[in-house]
């Protein structure tokens, strides 16, 4: 028994948590909210955020329409005391890293954001009543170290599988599609590996969304709790469809299209099918080789960016979402598909099983499996009006979990 489960215990109530997130996150902000409406709540600590009444207000509101992106850092039903916004640090570690990217020093804009960000929560006060903290890989080694000291819960939230299971996976495609490589293969620079091996060492609970993260972790033999909870569905974002697609048979794929993304896969599964009157979109950076791209010319269309206010329009007039990952800890597009009524095939290496029931309201296919992958292509695009009502049980499905009961499972699962 814990210093903080001796505490818990003699005061007869839960402790409180404090919940640190860089960028307020939509995960991150449903875990501070979960813990909020239980009144557990110590402190959430992240950057830019607001607010539901900052934003409402002329300032807000002049902000909010230069810049829309702000309306994903609005965080509602939460008291002002609770919320502390690193707003300052956020902005400027984006510059200073903007500005270091020009130079050979080449900061990334990612990594210095985490590692401000743990910085800074190590050294502001935090509130007396904290038992627990709850951060996140990259942003978490020098917060938990602090905690450790005052004998506090850490628990230390996974959103992609283990750095080892990426980088194996990584080696494994490229012997796979040498062709396909595009620059070096993919690697932790040694003091990523280190700081991220030094946070699961001082964790004493590990969150994660998906069985397939769990799973990366079993060979390091772990002595403490992994605990999986699916993210929720983002049901108030990404509204159902008003009515069944038309024109052309259209398969979306959204997302970075890589090696670990299975894009190599798909491309070839879509040239074998050969669907008459059909189109596949790919939305997102494409990070393959030109040469092997062009083995597919003319079989794709490529939109190298559209904007998140765009995406449910998109997601609503394709047939189906393809999502042939080989490794994500959930693959959120998953979700934001099925919250428009837009099916998904995708595979077990990811949030797949935590959302889907195949053939009910989606379909997982074997990774890597091209003839699978072009039999459930060319089924649904015979089958179109089968594929629609898959669509409305992957919306009902997600009415069924939203955020606030994938924030409320959580609480409930942690040992806090």
């Amino acid at each position: 028994m814990t210093v903080s489960d001796r505490r818990f215990e003699a005061s007869g109530r839960a402790g409180s948590v404090l919940v640190s997130h860089p960028h307020a996150s939509a995960f991150s902000v449903g875990v501070a909210l979960a813990f909020g409406r239980q009144q557990r709540l110590a402190r959430f600590v992240t950057g830019v955020a607001f607010g539901q009444a900052a934003l409402s207000g002329p300032v807000g509101s002049l902000l909010a329409n230069r810049w829309p992106v702000l309306h994903n850092r609005a965080v509602t039903d939460l008291p002002a005391d609770r919320l502390r916004s690193l707003a300052a640090l956020e902005l400027a570690t984006r510059a200073v890293a903007a500005a270091l990217s020009k130079t050979r020093l080449r900061l990334k804009p990612y990594d210095a954001l985490f590692v401000a960000h743990d910085a800074a929560v190590r050294a502001i006060p935090w509130p007396r009543e904290t038992s627990a903290v709850y951060a996140y890989e990259d942003a978490a080694l020098w917060t938990f170290q602090r905690a450790r000291r005052r004998s506090l819960e850490r628990i230390w939230d996974l959103p992609l599988p283990h750095y080892q299971a990426i980088e194996t996976l990584w080696l494994e495609e490229r012997r796979r599609w040498p062709e396909a490589v595009d620059g070096p293969p993919y690697q932790e620079p040694p003091w990523k590996k280190r700081r991220k091996d030094g946070e699961l060492a001082l964790a004493t609970q590990v969150s994660v969304a998906s069985a397939f993260t769990k799973k990366s972790l079993e060979h390091l033999d772990l002595r403490v709790p992994v605990v999986v909870t699916p993210y929720g569905f983002p049901v108030d974002e990404f509204r159902a469809r008003e009515r069944s697609p038309s024109g052309p048979f259209t398969v979306l794929s959204v997302g970075t299209h890589d090696l670990r993304k299975g894009t190599p896969y798909l491309l070839e599964a879509w040239k074998r099918a050969a669907i008459p009157n059909a189109e596949l979109h790919l939305v997102g950076p494409l990070r393959l080789s030109k040469p092997f791209i062009d083995r597919y010319a003319g079989i794709f269309r490529h939109a190298a960016h559209l904007a998140k206010s765009e995406l449910g329009a998109r997601y609503a007039a394709a047939d189906l979402l393809a999502f042939p990952t080989l490794g994500d800890g959930f693959g959120l597009v998953i979700q934001e598909a099925m919250c428009s009524g837009t099916p998904v095939v995708t595979t077990p290496c990811g949030g797949g099983p935590e959302c889907i029931t195949d053939g009910v309201d989606g379909w997982i296919v074997p990774p890597r499996d091209i003839d699978a992958l072009v039999e459930r292509l060319r089924d649904c695009a015979a089958h179109r009006d089968r594929v629609v009502a898959v669509g409305r049980a992957a919306r009902a499905r997600a009415e069924r979990w939203t955020w606030r009961d994938a924030g409320d499972a959580l609480v409930r699962a942690l040992r806090v």
